[in-house]
């Protein structure tokens, strides 16, 4: 039986460096990369019931990078649209950005084959399509109010 259409409701998190330079991008393992299409993400998922967006981002840092991150460590940025996340599924994500040092240890979970930083000016091809990385930095630094 095929799945119903159905709304989504996610969050993403955008780590960059210090100075909004690079963003820490995770590349998804072989499950992710056949169900979503690209290899490099951020960090994200489905928003839990009841589960306020900001500690949505949280916990999906926590779980994907082993990073526990404090309410006020994030800035909410943007809430989109992504009428054609999947094939069944009209998205809504809440994205939030978060400062994070580079030298800082990450650990990822089993639903990626690791992590790297990836510099503004070489980003990869492979990623998730609704991402204008460039522009969301821009909006992350004014939420930050500058370099940090």
């Amino acid at each position: 039986m095929r799945n119903p259409l159905r709304f989504g409701h996610g969050v993403f998190l955008f780590v960059f460096n210090r100075d909004f330079s690079k963003i820490l991008l995770i590349k998804r393992n072989e499950e992710k990369r056949n169900k979503y299409g690209f290899v490099w993400g951020t960090v994200g998922g489905k928003l839990e019931f009841r589960e306020f967006t900001i500690d949505g981002a949280i916990r999906e840092a926590k779980e994907e990078i082993g990073i526990k991150f404090k309410r006020s460590d994030l800035k909410k940025l943007k809430v989109r649209e992504l009428p054609n996340f999947t094939d069944n599924c009209h998205g809504f994500s809440f994205d939030y950005a978060a400062i994070l040092d580079e030298k800082t240890k990450i650990k990822t979970n089993e639903e990626s084959d690791g992590h790297k930083w990836f510099s503004l000016d070489n980003l990869p091809k492979d990623r998730m399509p609704e991402d204008n990385l460039v522009g969301i930095a821009k909006l992350a630094k004014k939420a930050f109010g500058g370099i940090w």
